[in-house]
């Protein structure tokens, strides 16, 4: 089932057409958000936040995603992603499940983000030295 184009907003990641909806989570208040395809198919990609949700994230969220499998065209289960504007992008970003709690309450939620800095600079040192 599709995005409902009334409450949803466009976006355009590597020359991919996608549709993303903030919705109602009411154990926080903040709404996670849910991106699919424009097409309406395939695996929806969740973005569960800690913080403000704006719409600049959106497309380093999807890219997140790309960069680590997510699908978007092909069917499938939902890919989680969690998202704190506590820390600088990239490293912003770490992959969740279903069953993890909401990312703003998780006791983990530190450590985790922690070592998503840590793995995007061991990435970005080793471009560097290669260039």
């Amino acid at each position: 089932m599709a995005l409902p184009n009334r409450k949803s907003r466009k976006v355009q990641v590597r020359g991919l057409d996608f549709r993303w909806a903030k919705g109602s989570r009411g154990d926080n208040g903040r709404g996670v958000a849910t991106v699919q395809h424009a097409s309406g198919q395939g695996s929806r990609l969740m973005i569960d936040p800690f913080g403000w949700l704006l719409y600049n994230i959106i497309p380093s969220a999807i890219e997140f995603a790309l960069d680590h499998d997510w699908r978007p065209t092909e069917s499938g289960p939902p890919f989680w992603i969690a998202y704190s504007d506590a820390t600088m992008h990239p490293a912003c970003f770490v992959l969740r499940s279903p069953s993890d709690p909401p990312f703003w309450r998780d006791p983990e939620r530190e450590q985790l983000l922690l070592e998503a800095r840590r793995e995007w600079e061991k990435k970005n040192s080793e471009k560097e030295r290669h260039r």
